[in-house]
């Protein structure tokens, strides 16, 4: 059975996550058909063919979580079993959240009318297709929904010129898992009648996505703000995927277009269920978010024990159990725990009947057989009870061994993942970089040996030659080998990056842009160049040492910017002629590789308008920001 919906959202502090998703979840059970239901902890029958699983937990810290999980089931034979487990954590302190997951049953092997059908009913997992869950959008049109910075609602915003700097933050947001689909606006079609186009395409992203309409007004200003790589043509929808660099070409690959020409020669039902299930297999395929994890292995533990006691206080009838009761390919630990302690019960209540039917018999001391026959039979019935018990407390110790099983395997493959990402993307900018180099170095052999200086330029190479350490690149800095580049930090945090690099490679890519940093300096002294050094990225005078714009951020993200806890991290030493405080707040900072929570920074404060020096306080590990503290 495999997972064909996965939605994870925060609430804006203020809104009571469980009291609002208990009055949708009811809401939605009564859509269904099913009626008043009770949703208090513990097991319910709900109708003949759905049970609901209600588990609750209140943590030390004041915490609560609830989790419902309605498993359907139907005897025909192309329907199999469908599975909603809904999560709902509350913290007093911190932002509500919702995370609700739709296990689809595997589609049948038998004909289907058309390759339309094939299309719309059946996923690319081989499971029946998972149409947005009408109570996610009854919970995003009732509620302030977020993922990070970005709005998650039933429906289209409309972005207006005011509002743009707001989507740009949402888009460059690196807290945020979801895609962000912008939507630019199409001639001479009223902003009313574009909600409306926009909706239709996107009907299969609520939940997953934050979905953007522009005006007018606000697609011209976009278009200003990001460059022409990360553009929005009119009429189209671009897909934003997490960690946003509108500076890199090579970035920009990363962002589908789906171009108005394809939008105006394909079915919009078609568009939808593409759209849908890419981003479907995208959200799938993420890592939980860490809290999240932490509250589902504890509500994963509890679950079965809940339905446990709750069978041992009301044991199903076992002469009710269904023929066609039976596993449907691999279901969740938890629905796996359910099925498991529900067989236990049942032998146990036949157990029960037994017993029942032993002393009935008893009471008839001429009955055939006599004593002896009966007690033989007493005898039978508790090594039968003595084996269900037994079978009972392996099964408890098998389920928390395949739980512990489960969260090693979770957690080795959410690393896998997060490192080939971060290796495909670093293979990609190596590429473009290393394309561009190769086309420069042509250029330039061309022009040398044409004016005879060949000999120069491989001693200035010589001169430039990359350190095989951080160790080495330090001593270089306390040598002064870049004149208007001043190292003021701990080099203990650089130091430490060398176990994570044994071949040298961060060392050299945070050298060359030690260099850049000394020729912007140096340049600004000259009089070469009198912008920041953004500006010098783009457009980096002749002779002087370049880097990729996609590498560079001039200042930390909105919540580093509000948090003193995180701003505090990034205040590094300066002189005091600089700061008569001897130290200053360094936002603007270059990602010198992607790994993890090491992806190693470099930050610095630009003070060459005025003393022509670059003062870098920090080179060490990614610092903490609020989406990894």
């Amino acid at each position: 059975m495999a997972v064909g919906y996965r939605s994870i959202f925060s609430l804006r502090h203020g809104q009571d996550a469980v009291r609002l998703t208990a009055e949708q979840f009811r809401s939605w059970l009564a859509f269904k058909g099913y009626g008043p239901v009770a949703v208090a902890p513990g097991v319910h029958e709900v109708a003949e063919h759905a049970q609901l699983v209600v588990t609750e937990l209140h943590s030390h810290d004041g915490s609560r979580s609830l989790r419902y999980r309605l498993t359907e089931s139907s005897s025909a034979a192309e329907a199999g079993e469908w599975v909603t487990t809904v999560t709902v954590h509350r913290h007093g302190r911190e932002d509500d959240w919702v995370w609700v997951d739709v296990n689809a049953p595997p589609s049948t092997s038998g004909p289907v009318a058309s390759h339309e059908r094939l299309v719309r009913d059946v996923d690319a997992a081989d499971a029946w297709w998972t149409g947005v869950p009408h109570m996610v959008r009854a919970i995003l049109s009732a509620a302030d929904a977020h993922d990070g910075e970005m709005i998650l609602s039933a429906r289209p915003a409309l972005v207006t010129v005011a509002d743009v700097d707001g989507l740009i933050s949402a888009i460059c947001d690196p807290g945020r898992r979801g895609t962000a689909l912008v939507a630019a606006p199409i001639p001479d079609v009223p902003v009313s009648g574009m909600i409306g186009h926009v909706e239709r395409l996107t009907r299969e992203c609520v939940g997953l996505s934050g979905i953007y309409v522009l005006d007018s007004g606000a697609a011209a200003k976009l278009e200003e703000a990001f460059a022409p790589s990360h553009s929005v043509p009119l009429g189209a929808v671009r897909t934003f995927l997490p960690e946003v660099d509108p500076a890199s070409a090579v970035d920009a690959r990363r962002h589908r277009v789906l171009l108005a020409r394809t939008i105006a020669e394909q079915p919009p039902g078609k568009l939808a269920h593409l759209l849908g299930r890419a981003n479907r297999s995208r959200a799938l395929n993420l890592p939980l978010p860490s809290h999240v994890a932490q509250v589902d292995r504890l509500l994963s533990r509890e679950e079965p024990a809940a339905v446990l006691r709750a069978i041992q206080a009301a044991p199903p009838d076992p002469f009710a159990r269904r023929p066609d009761d039976r596993a449907a390919g691999l279901a969740p630990a938890g629905q796996a725990a359910t099925t498991a302690v529900r067989e236990v019960a049942i032998a146990g209540e036949l157990l029960t009947s037994l017993v029942s039917e032993f002393q009935s018999g008893a009471s008839h001391a001429d009955a055939p057989g006599g004593p002896d026959d009966m007690t033989a039979r007493f005898r039978e019935l508790l090594a039968e009870g003595r084996g269900v018990l037994r079978g009972h407390q392996e099964i408890s110790r098998r389920l928390a061994a395949l739980q512990d099983m489960l969260e090693d395997v979770e957690d080795d493959r959410d690393l896998v993942r997060a490192r080939l990402e971060d290796e495909q993307l670093a293979h990609a900018e190596t590429q473009a970089e290393l394309l561009r180099a190769k086309l420069e170095l042509d250029r330039l052999r061309g022009i040398l040996s044409r004016v005879g200086r060949v000999d120069q330029t491989r001693a200035a190479a010589a001169a430039a030659q990359s350190p095989g350490s951080f160790g080495e690149l330090l001593e270089r800095l306390d040598e002064h080998v870049l004149s208007c580049v001043i190292f003021t930090g701990d080099p203990k945090n650089a130091l430490e990056l060398d176990d994570f690099d044994p071949l040298g490679t961060w060392a050299a890519k945070s050298w060359d842009v030690l260099r850049v940093l000394d020729g912007y300096a140096a340049a600004r002294r000259r009089g070469e160049f009198s912008k920041g050094v953004h500006a010098y990225l783009g457009h980096t005078p002749p002779g002087r040492p370049g880097y990729s714009p996609g590498a560079h951020s001039t200042q930390e993200s909105e919540p580093v910017e509000r948090s003193p806890k995180l701003r505090k991290l990034r205040v590094f030493p300066v002189p005091r002629d600089i700061h008569p405080d001897g130290a200053i707040f360094m936002d603007a900072h270059f990602k010198i590789a992607r790994k993890g929570l090491v992806s190693p920074r470099i930050h610095y404060h630009d003070d060459a308008s005025k003393t022509g020096k670059i003062y870098v306080g920090y080179i060490g590990k990614h610092l903490p920001n609020a989406h990894t503290n």
